[in-house]
């Protein structure tokens, strides 16, 4: 059986909360993207500025905080996206708890 990351961890709590989700990133981070509506997207990493700052695929006892940013369009425009969430919570389950909260409130808004 594969280690669990807080990645997972955080994938799972969504698919629960029936937020769709996939992985997205590049060679120098790991973030989970979710579809909003028809253009934009939500991604999220490792809270900005702690040691896991955009990344995913960390063990649940190194968990810093999580951070999303939620981007108007799907080109990642750096003009055009609302930072919503950063966090310094290194409770995994209640920083994930609080995280679909403020994911839900985003994708209820738009």
């Amino acid at each position: 059986m594969p280690n669990p990351t807080a990645g997972r961890f955080l994938q799972n709590a969504l698919h629960r909360a029936g937020i769709a989700t996939h992985s997205d990133g590049d060679s120098g981070s790991d973030y989970i993207a979710v579809p909003v509506g028809d253009h934009g997207i939500i991604r999220i990493g490792g809270a900005i500025g702690r040691a896991k700052e955009n990344e995913i695929h960390y063990r649940p006892s190194e968990h810093q905080g999580w951070g999303a940013v939620y981007y108007h369009d799907t080109e990642y425009d750096d003009s055009n996206f609302t930072e919503f969430y950063q966090s310094t919570n290194r409770d995994l389950t209640q920083d994930t708890a609080h995280i679909v909260k403020a994911i839900q409130s985003i994708i209820a808004g738009r």
